[in-house]
């Protein structure tokens, strides 16, 4: 831990368990490549469901319906993000910074204190994801998209109910490995949301499996 000189941040208090949930999420999201957004687009949530989670600038704590969708993503158990906190406080008070370098992001979390400095609980470092693939490399992985998801179309896949994003993400990288990337799978997705009936996708927001993709 690194202690730093005392700062008058306002911070947010949470639950320790929240903090320590968010924490093993972000790291598996690193170690799995995805990015804040591409996350929470298998999850079927907004964009920034992930972000501003990671951000700890809002008291926003997960469900344990958005556990168990990150453990099929990440292929492991639920209690795999969770550990015994014996011994730690029920409620912490978080200062998250995120920094941009040149091609990666620093993300810092610190714990505040009242009268004491804050304490650095953790510093992790990301591949900026806007940096990560060469022109020649978005081509390819939106070149493989586009073709997966034309496959399924034609094979009637979007017909029998409404598919999760990471239905369908799991079928096209089955088909064609790490060539399929979830960020550019969700643009080619977005290219087939149309109003012609029969020709085109919809997505919307179903009550139990958040966002999802069917037929017109």
């Amino acid at each position: 831990m690194t202690v730093i000189a005392k700062r008058k941040e306002k911070g947010l208090k949470t639950t320790y368990l929240n903090f320590d949930l968010i924490y093993f999420i972000q790291l598996k999201r690193i170690a799995s490549q995805f990015s804040q957004e591409e996350l929470s687009f298998l999850m079927g949530r907004k964009k920034g469901f992930i972000a501003d989670r990671e951000a700890f600038k809002l008291n926003k704590e997960l469900w344990l319906g958005d556990v168990s969708a990150m453990a099929k993503i990440f292929d492991c158990h639920t209690v795999d993000f969770f550990r015994s906190i014996d011994g730690s406080p029920k409620e912490i008070k978080l200062w998250a910074v995120q920094s941009k370098h040149k091609d990666y992001i620093q993300y810092k979390v610190f714990q505040l204190h009242e009268d004491e400095p804050m304490v650095m609980l953790y510093m992790l470092n990301e591949v900026d994801p806007l940096k990560r693939h060469d022109e020649n490399e978005q081509a390819t992985f939106r070149y493989h998209a586009r073709i997966e998801l034309s496959h399924l179309m034609m094979e009637g896949f979007f017909d029998v109910g409404p598919k999760t994003p990471l239905e369908i993400f799991k079928v096209c990288r089955m088909r064609a490995g790490h060539l399929i990337k979830a960020g550019f799978l969700e643009l080619a997705l977005a290219e087939y949301l149309g109003e012609v009936e029969g020709q085109a996708l919809k997505k919307y927001k179903h009550r139990e499996m958040g966002y999802v993709y069917e037929v017109q």
